[in-house]
């Protein structure tokens, strides 16, 4: 396996600053636009609680899979999960969102930065795709970014990349 260690540290930060400057960048008005009504309601500040909770996440499952352990249990109910956490993060500022997703973000940057290459392999449970390498999950990190993204961009009405 050929580690890509800066590769993901690099993709982690600019996805990473491509989101922060975005939600920073939002209206109030455009802070309430409801992006997501297929059974979770969600609007924009959702979706930014939604990105730093997923964050936690990962670096929660992947530390534990690091240690040893298996990731995320078997049968996790990841709606249910995101559901829960998005509504338990509703009374946060919009300024603590932003800041608790560059707190996690800058923390999975230095997490993939300490590893050794042979951890890059190591397997677990990610919560929604199932058993896979640590590399491949914070790959899917930043890839879970940019799918969000995609979504904010088409909710603004300018579904082009930048």
């Amino acid at each position: 396996m050929t580690v890509q260690r800066d590769l993901i540290q690099r993709r982690l930060r600019d996805e990473g600053d491509k989101l922060i400057k975005t939600f920073h960048g939002l209206s109030s008005e455009q802070r309430l636009l409801t992006i997501y009504s297929d059974g979770m309601e969600w609007t924009l500040k959702d979706l930014l609680a939604h990105l730093g909770s997923a964050e936690r996440a990962f670096l929660y499952y992947g530390q534990d899979i690091l240690k040893g352990g298996e990731g995320a249990p078997e049968g996790f109910d990841i709606d249910g999960f995101n559901q829960h956490e998005v509504s338990g993060l509703r009374e946060r500022s919009y300024a603590q969102l932003i800041d608790e997703l560059r707190a996690a973000r800058q923390e999975m940057i230095d997490l993939v930065g300490q590893l050794a290459d042979q951890d890059f392999a190591r397997r677990g449970r990610h919560p929604f795709f199932g058993q896979m390498s640590i590399d491949e999950m914070f790959k899917l990190i930043y890839r879970h970014n940019m799918m969000h993204m995609r979504d904010v961009r088409r909710a603004l009405g300018n579904p082009s990349n930048d």
